[in-house]
């Protein structure tokens, strides 16, 4: 009665875990990725809503961070921007200039970026009002 795996059975198993993992861990990465792009793409609505709403009761805005809660794990605020940073660089900025909320996208600051310009979040202007 054999009490114990043989080494060819050892390495036989070793393979195909490797071989498993080579299909599972890039699936999961981008998986990874599409979910933080898609929790990016919804603050960013958000925020552009908060923002005008804010802008439409008060007539002003002298801190962005007045008309947002974002979470701080992903976004850090100025007086008035907002980051998301991705790899140590700027991916997303929002920012409140002459009357217009500028959404500035950095698509070369990493995958998440990449996959918000994807999904249609890209450099543009929109007015307060």
């Amino acid at each position: 009665m054999k009490m114990a795996f043989s080494l060819l059975e050892l390495i036989f198993a070793i393979v195909v875990i490797g071989i498993i993992s080579s299909f599972a861990l890039p699936k999961y990465l981008d998986t990874r990725n599409q979910a933080m792009a898609s929790t990016i793409q919804r603050d960013v609505v958000t925020a552009i809503s908060s923002i005008q709403t804010y802008y439409l009761i008060n007539r002003k805005i002298d801190n962005i961070g007045d008309a947002l809660t974002l979470n701080t794990q992903y976004w850090h605020t100025e007086k008035m921007k907002t980051i998301f940073d991705e790899n140590s660089k700027d991916c997303v900025i929002l920012e409140i200039t002459d009357e217009k909320i500028q959404i500035i996208v950095n698509e070369e600051a990493g995958s998440v970026c990449e996959e918000l310009v994807k999904r249609g979040i890209t450099t543009q202007d929109i007015d307060l009002i």
